[in-house]
C-alpha cells in the first residue's frame, strides 16, 4: 500500500499464490492485495479519505472484507452494518450519526448467503458529517438488553485484541483451515473469525452452498449453527475446535455435538464495546459456563452482574459524563473462588440482581422442558419475572406449579407473563429487556 495504516501487516501475511479464502472459489492473499489496493484507489477518486465516515452495508461476500480493508487503508471511519439495517428515517439505529458517504456492496440476499464478489456502489451525502471520534470502526450492538446502540472500536483496541487472540493457546494457527459461520459485521465473527485468520495466517472457509464434510480444522459459529450440524451431520475428520458466541450455548446442542464429531463446543463471550472477554475454548467446562477471563481484559463482579473495563467510553455518540472506566454488561454471573472460571446464569433487568442465589438460566430450561412452552426468557430485577411463549391452554398458576415440582419453591419466579411468542432484535437474539416485553405484550 501507498500509505501506513493500523491493518497493513494483515494483508502482508501470505506469498501471493497462498489462499487466504474459499467461498465459491479460492481467493489468494496476492488477489487480497490487488483487490484492496484497486478499491482504495477507486474510493480515494470519489472523495473517501482519512476522518471520512462511511457506511457499509451488503451480503456477505470477498468484495465486502476487500472494501472494509480499502477503507480502513484510506483513514475513513467505518460503520459497518447489515444489509436489513434501514439507514435513513425515524427507525434507523444509525440516527445519531449522519455518515458522509454510503458505500452499498450488490443486491440484498437473504440471511446467511454468500456471494464471491459484487458491484460496489458509492452514494455521497453533502449534508454527512465527518468523523468526531478516533474510531475506525463502528458497530451496533445487539439491541437485546434495549435499543441497539452504536459502538465504536479504535485501531488500538482491535490491535490489542487481536494481540490477546493470537496469544490464546487453542485459537486457529497458520495453515489452518476455518469454517466461518458467523456474520461479517459482528465483532465475533468480524474480529475472531476474519480479522484473527488474517493476523494468524490461517485460511477462511466461507459456506457458499452444500457441503458433504467439514474438511477444517475449526469451526466458528453461533448456537444455530452448531444445531443444523448436529441435525445434518458431515464427516469432520481434522476438526479440533467449535467456538460458539453471541447467545449462551442450549446443553442439548452441547452435548449432541460431542457425540456426531468428537469435539466440545468451546465459548466465546463477549461485547461490541470490548470484543472478547471470556473464553473457554477446549469446551471443558460446557454451557453455562464461559471459562476464564481472556487475559489482558479486566472484569469485575458488582452486585452480581459482570462489568469490564475500557479506557475510554466506546459510546461516541451517547456520551457518558464522568465514564468511571467499568462497562455494564447486566450479565448475572458467578465466579469459582478457586479457578476463576465465570458461569452465567442470567440476565439483569437492571444493573445488579435482586436474589444472586437463584439460576435464572435454569428457570428457563425449567419452562422450555414443559410440553406447552415453546420459548421463556426470565429476568432479575426489581422482581424475578418470566416471559413465556406458550400455548393459549396454559396458565400462569400451572407454570407456577410445574417450576414448583421441577426447581422446588426457592427459585419461583415472582410474576409470569403468557404470549403466543416472543419478540427477537433485528439480530434474532431473544429480547432481554423489561420495558420492551412489556411493551410487546401490552401491544400484541
Amino acid at each position: 500500500m501507498s500509505e501506513s495504516w493500523w491493518g497493513e501487516e494483515l494483508l502482508a501475511g501470505g506469498p501471493d499464490d497462498a489462499v487466504w479464502a474459499r467461498g465459491r472459489r479460492p481467493a489468494t492473499h496476492g488477489e487480497l492485495r490487488e483487490q484492496v489496493a484497486w478499491l482504495a484507489r477507486v474510493l480515494r477518486a470519489q472523495g473517501l479519505g482519512p476522518g471520512r465516515t462511511v457506511v457499509l452495508k451488503g451480503p456477505r461476500s470477498l468484495t465486502l472484507l476487500w472494501t472494509l480493508l480499502a477503507l480502513w487503508s484510506l483513514g475513513a471511519q467505518v460503520v459497518l452494518v447489515e444489509q436489513w439495517v434501514p439507514l435513513t428515517g425515524d427507525r434507523s439505529p444509525l440516527r445519531p450519526c449522519r455518515p458522509e458517504f454510503q458505500v452499498t456492496i450488490g443486491v440484498p440476499a437473504p440471511p446467511g448467503a454468500f456471494v464471491d464478489e459484487a458491484e460496489v456502489r458509492v452514494v455521497r451525502d453533502p449534508a454527512g458529517e465527518p468523523a468526531r471520534s478516533g474510531d475506525c470502526l463502528l458497530q451496533l450492538s445487539s439491541g437485546t438488553t434495549g435499543r441497539p446502540r452504536l459502538v465504536g472500536r479504535t485501531p488500538e483496541s482491535l490491535i490489542a485484541e487481536l494481540d490477546r487472540l493470537q496469544a490464546l493457546a487453542g485459537m486457529p494457527r497458520a495453515g489452518e483451515r476455518v469454517l466461518l459461520l458467523e456474520s461479517f459485521v459482528h465483532s465475533y465473527g468480524l474480529v475472531c473469525g476474519i480479522l484473527h485468520a488474517l493476523a494468524a495466517g490461517a485460511e477462511l472457509v466461507l459456506p457458499a452452498g452444500p457441503a458433504r464434510a467439514l474438511d477444517v480444522d475449526a469451526v466458528i459459529g453461533a448456537p444455530g449453527d452448531f444445531a443444523a450440524l448436529v441435525e445434518r451431520p458431515r464427516p469432520a475428520p481434522r476438526l479440533r475446535l467449535a467456538l460458539c458466541g453471541g447467545e449462551m450455548l442450549p446443553p442439548e446442542t452441547y452435548h449432541a455435538f460431542a457425540e456426531r464429531y468428537g469435539v466440545h463446543i468451546g465459548q466465546a463471550y463477549g461485547t461490541s464495546e470490548t470484543g472478547l472477554v471470556a473464553t473457554d475454548l477446549a469446551g471443558q467446562h460446557g454451557p453455562p459456563f464461559l471459562g476464564r477471563p481472556v487475559p489482558g481484559v479486566r472484569t469485575r463482579i458488582v452486585g452480581g452482574a459482570l462489568e469490564v473495563y475500557a479506557p475510554r467510553s466506546p459510546y461516541p455518540f451517547d456520551p457518558q459524563v464522568g465514564f468511571g472506566g467499568w462497562l455494564p454488561t447486566h450479565d448475572l454471573v458467578a465466579a469459582d473462588p478457586d479457578t476463576g472460571v465465570l458461569r452465567l446464569r442470567g440476565r439483569a433487568a437492571t444493573g445488579a440482581a435482586r436474589r444472586p442465589d437463584v439460576d435464572l438460566f435454569a428457570v428457563e430450561r425449567a419452562l422450555r422442558a414443559h410440553r406447552a412452552v415453546v420459548d421463556a426468557v426470565v429476568l432479575d430485577g426489581e422482581d424475578i419475572e418470566a416471559y413465556v411463549a406458550a400455548s393459549p391452554h396454559i396458565n400462569p398458576h400451572e407454570l407456577a406449579e410445574w417450576c414448583r415440582q421441577v426447581l422446588g419453591p426457592a427459585t419461583l419466579p415472582d410474576r409470569y407473563h403468557l404470549t403466543p411468542e416472543l419478540p427477537r432484535t433485528a439480530g434474532g437474539k431473544l429480547l432481554r429487556n423489561r420495558a420492551g416485553l412489556r411493551e410487546y405484550i401490552t401491544t400484541e
